[in-house]
């Protein structure tokens, strides 16, 4: 990857899926970047008026990506083909892959998540504003409840939803399993892909790895298992404990903070 370019420039709401997944794959790429955090509402507001269409907004040079699959598509586009996310012979298990784990587990993670952490103001702030202005920092601390009911009402949540969100992260973490026990070293074999980048960011709520966020050695925008209610440590716990959950530990621990530019 060329890297005399300026900086590519992102706009990202700090502690979603696809802020981390998004700085992941350009870290992998070898991308220099510059992100601008944002807590919400403010983060809603910024991307409207720079022409956003998702939690994650990407500029290279003239080039918008307004979703972070936009992203990945591009810059592996730039990539030597041993190097590439999205290999060419895997190109339709990785549509199947992004859907799975992307779509899928990371919307019920999001729901199970959300539920059951929104009610702990003293927990959130610090996920909510991590690396945001002081204002919006400040603004979340005496003003929580207004992120919290735009979360809330956006995704629809309710302790029903969460609990049958539960039931499809546990079948995705075993249908990984069933992946894995052959031996594989990553979900299609000996080399990681996007497969591999998507299953790890949004099941890592579940077990939460060092490295996420960015934050390399640093806790990111995520509760630390002390900061979960007793009830949901236990299932951190087990599903820390799975080969899935053991997976998305060693991949943030090895893998995370490495980059093709670490090869000759």
């Amino acid at each position: 990857m060329p890297n005399d370019k300026k900086p590519v420039k992102v706009l990202s709401f700090s502690p979603s899926a696809d802020g981390e997944l998004n700085r992941w794959i350009l870290f992998y790429y070898g991308v220099d970047f510059k992100e601008n955090r944002h807590t919400l509402p403010f983060f809603f507001l910024f991307n409207k008026l720079q022409g956003g269409k998702s939690l994650i907004l990407c500029r290279d040079g003239d080039i918008k990506l307004t979703s972070v699959h936009a992203v990945i598509k591009h810059f592996d586009a730039q990539t030597a083909p041993e190097f590439k996310l999205i290999p060419e012979t895997l190109a339709d298990q990785m549509e199947t892959s992004w859907k799975r784990y992307n779509s899928e587990l990371g919307g019920a993670v999001v729901k199970w998540a959300y539920t059951n952490l929104l009610p702990y103001k003293i927990v959130m702030i610090r996920p909510l504003t991590l690396g945001s202005p002081w204002i919006e920092r400040f603004f979340v601390k005496h003003w929580y409840n207004i992120p919290k009911q735009l979360i809330w009402k956006s995704q629809q949540l309710s302790k029903a939803t969460a609990d049958e969100s539960l039931k499809t992260i546990k079948t995705v973490f075993e249908e990984v399993d069933h992946l894995l026990a052959d031996g594989r070293t990553y979900l299609y074999g000996e080399r990681l892909t996007l497969a591999d980048l998507a299953f790890a960011v949004s099941g890592a709520p579940l077990v939460l790895p060092a490295n996420y966020g960015g934050d390399q050695f640093g806790q990111g925008p995520i509760p630390t298992l002390e900061e979960f209610p007793l009830e949901l440590q236990a299932i951190i716990r087990a599903m820390r404990q799975t080969p899935a959950g053991e997976f998305i530990l060693r991949l943030y621990a090895q893998d995370r903070y490495r980059s093709v530019r670490d090869n000759p």
